[in-house]
């Protein structure tokens, strides 16, 4: 991480704190609404659903992790414009979750995760995951961005957004992430090699 981050704008890569992760299970969500007691036994719910752009934006209570995040919406997505505005409806963030015990204690596969190294070469794993270490910002504990838990907030948390940033990525490991990122969300299956997409095909030189 760098020792003098940018206090006015966001980079991808750059660690939030307190941020909120919704746990969104369908069973366990509750809408907020007002029952109907105009008629006797009669308590038709109507939900809170003002309409924002067109379509019904409803009042949810449920289940939610606060903790780091990482931004992962790209640098020139987040520069702010005219009036300190982000011109993108939303950031995009990755939740950092704790390393699991059964990497921990293998030291070849912690070494693994560490190394954040190069998806494009052979044998490279943990392509959904990124490390990240230890620091005191970070309650002195290593952690992962883990690249399969990701949620967008809407972009007029910024400029206020700010006041939970704790850290910003060096150009390197800034590099590392996104290389990593679009490795995890690009890997195409054995059908889709055989397909014969002409994207997928070697280059004409």
């Amino acid at each position: 991480f760098v020792d003098d981050a940018d206090g006015n704008c966001l980079r991808q890569g750059d660690i939030l704190a307190n941020i909120t992760f919704p746990n969104v299970v369908t069973g366990k969500m509750a809408f907020l609404g007002a029952a109907s007691l105009e008629r006797p036994g009669d308590l038709a719910f109507h939900p809170l659903a003002p309409v924002i752009r067109d379509l019904p934006m409803y009042t949810c209570q449920t289940q939610t992790r606060v903790g780091f995040g990482a931004v992962i919406s790209q640098c020139c997505d987040l520069e702010p414009r005219e009036g300190n505005r982000i011109d993108q409806p939303t950031i995009a963030l990755a939740r950092l979750v704790p390393i699991p015990r059964g990497i921990v204690t293998d030291m070849a596969a912690l070494a693994d995760l560490r190394s954040n190294s190069d998806p494009r070469s052979p044998g490279a794993g943990y392509l959904n995951l990124f490390h990240v270490p230890a620091h005191d910002r970070l309650d002195g504990r290593e952690w992962m961005i883990d690249f399969g838990q990701v949620f967008s907030i809407p972009s007029t948390e910024f400029p206020a957004i700010l006041a939970r940033k704790i850290l910003q990525m060096d150009n390197d490991s800034r590099i590392r992430l996104k290389v990593r990122l679009s490795a995890s969300f690009a890997r195409f299956t054995d059908e889709e090699w055989a397909s014969g997409h002409p994207w997928l095909q070697p280059p004409h030189l």
